[in-house]
């Protein structure tokens, strides 16, 4: 009887080991996830640095050629 009671209590021992990596897992999931889109995030950030930069040296340029200005 001793021994099917260990094998019990090691069966629920590894379900709740198995439990445990499965919830570990999703947190490694989600934490992936957020910092997918915290570099998304900072990605366009300084795309639109970058694109706000273009257009100012395009309006210095097109000024400098412009005869009229």
């Amino acid at each position: 009887m001793k021994n099917s009671e260990s094998k019990t209590e090691m069966a629920k021992s590894i379900g709740e080991v198995s439990a445990a990596l499965f919830e570990l897992r999703d947190a490694f999931v989600e934490l992936s996830l957020s910092l997918k889109d915290w570099q998304f995030e900072n990605d366009r950030g300084r795309r639109t640095q970058t694109e706000n930069t273009v257009q100012h040296l395009l309006e210095q340029i097109m000024s400098a050629r412009d005869p009229s200005s």
